[in-house]
């Protein structure tokens, strides 16, 4: 069970839900390179990863939660749901670990409507959707790897959560702790350290600024070079 000091270690010193807006603007590209900008190099999940529509994006504060594979029909599981539920921020993003389990739904329709309704604002999940039409119909924001039919209870079961997990990254495995910041689009998922969220925003979002100059430039017909001189990207 997570205990109030526990709960209170996790909080965050910004406004999340308006740092949530202000990244819900940018795009995955713009984002990872913020990140390689001030040295945080392999901050992306590995490729394969994707929301269920390609408008769906992802913004928010890590909600992480650990799961492992178990043919267990033990009922407590549901006590662990619950506990979740109860520790869910309004404007998290829940990540899921599951240790590249294959032969289950790891995140379905029941859970993404207890999860948005405890103010859950969208889910990555390292494995599989099911419920997926469902998913969309709701438009809770939702990544995964693959899509499968069958039930988890029986196979695979979350354990814990608000513990550092590991996702399968571009570079190998990629440490997510509670709190990092996660953005996703349909290019792909990126996890900036907590402690680095507003300064890779604020970078991300001057570079964001700098683009659209640089690419009204570039429709006016000036010159590349130019364009590269005067706006530093291109």
């Amino acid at each position: 069970m997570i205990t109030s000091f526990e709960l209170r270690r996790h909080e965050l010193d910004y406004d999340v839900l308006a740092v949530n807006e202000r990244f819900k603007k940018l795009y995955a590209g713009l984002v990872y390179d913020a990140c390689e900008h001030l040295g945080l190099r392999g901050r992306a999940m590995e490729s394969g990863i994707y929301p269920l529509v390609p408008e769906m994006k992802v913004a928010g504060p890590a909600f992480t939660v650990r799961c492992i594979s178990t043919p267990s029909l033990d009922p407590e599981v549901h006590n662990i749901r619950l506990g979740m539920l109860k520790s869910i921020t309004p404007g998290c993003i829940q990540i899921r670990d599951c240790q590249n389990h294959r032969s289950a739904g790891h995140f379905g329709e029941i859970s993404a409507t207890a999860a948005q309704a405890a103010g859950c604002a969208g889910a990555v999940i390292d494995g599989s959707t099911r419920d997926s039409n469902h998913l969309i119909r709701m438009g809770f924001p939702t990544f995964c790897r693959f899509r499968n039919p069958v039930e988890a209870f029986g196979r695979l079961m979350a354990i814990e959560y608000q513990i550092p997990i590991f996702v399968n990254g571009i570079d190998g495995q990629l440490a997510v702790h509670p709190g990092d910041y996660i953005f996703g689009d349909n290019d792909g998922v990126v996890i900036v350290p907590r402690e680095q969220t507003l300064a890779v925003l604020a970078q991300a979002e001057e570079w964001f600024e700098s683009e659209g100059r640089s690419r009204a430039d570039m429709a006016a017909g000036m010159d590349p070079f130019e364009v590269y001189a005067k706006h530093g990207r291109f």
